[in-house]
């Protein structure tokens, strides 16, 4: 069942918002849709810095093409439309402002590309 689509123009971008499950404080982001990374969802790290109370001890490493990447991970509740799921935000040691919807949390979402023109969000499975 679809629960909400949103349009889309040269890139796949979702509105989301994060928010610490221990402060309670959200941030919003658009993150484009990025099945190249296998993560949760990358954000900035000014972004980071104000929902990730609960930090996790160990970084995260991606081999990509631009080399090795560390990010610090937090658990959050990542809203996505009408869906709140219980997962991971993951943030750049060293990187840019960048906010990715990454693989481990599409998988965790029915997502649907309408003819390039919108994404639809289903219920998740």
């Amino acid at each position: 069942m679809v629960l909400d689509c949103f349009r889309i123009n040269d890139k796949p971008i979702l509105p989301i918002t994060i928010t610490d499950p221990y402060t309670g404080n959200s941030v919003e982001v658009e993150a484009l849709i990025d099945t190249g990374f296998s993560g949760y969802l990358l954000i900035p790290p000014s972004v980071y810095s104000k929902v990730n109370s609960i930090e996790l001890e160990n970084p995260r490493v991606y081999a990509t093409i631009n080399g090795i990447v560390k990010t610090r991970v937090a658990k959050a509740f990542v809203k996505i439309g009408k869906i709140t799921l219980d997962t991971f935000i993951e943030s750049p040691i060293l990187g840019r402002e960048i906010s990715l919807l990454g693989r481990e949390l599409q998988k965790m979402l029915h997502i649907e590309f309408r003819k390039g023109k919108e994404v639809c969000i289903g219920d998740p499975l």
